[in-house]
């Protein structure tokens, strides 16, 4: 009997994340990146969320915020982890400051691309992808 063609997994498994601030945004790009060219194994909001939390670095205070939603949807009386629209949310509200992200943005716009800053470049840049 042949066997089926079982889907592969693609991409670098993200690293475990820890709760850092400094952190989150890279972590959170990596885990989307990974759950977007690995749509056809992770074919479920739950089978994604269920999955991202066990990329949570155990003992740290990432690890402790993902076993919490582990443990309340684990006790449900049917397993649900919600949409993966809320868990983000909840993710951006648990480990992104907007401290963060405004100096994110700031450092981005701060950066020299060639002889240029950031905004001219991405100016010039949008004009010529018009």
């Amino acid at each position: 009997m042949a066997q089926q063609n079982q889907p592969r997994i693609l991409g670098t498994v993200p690293e475990p994340y820890d709760g850092s601030p400094d952190k989150a945004i890279d972590f959170w790009n990596t885990l989307a990146n990974y759950y977007n060219i690995n749509d056809g194994i992770y074919t479920t909001n739950a089978q994604k969320v269920s999955s991202v939390l066990t990329h949570f670095k155990i003992g740290t205070p990432g690890g402790n915020w993902a076993s919490d939603l582990m443990h309340t949807a684990l006790n449900a009386n049917l397993v649900n982890y919600g949409t993966w629209d809320n868990f983000k949310a909840a993710f951006e509200k648990q480990f992104i400051p907007p401290a963060a992200q405004m100096e994110a943005i700031a450092k981005m716009h701060g950066t020299v691309m060639g002889a240029k800053d950031f905004a001219t470049w991405f100016l010039d840049w949008s004009t010529q992808a018009r």
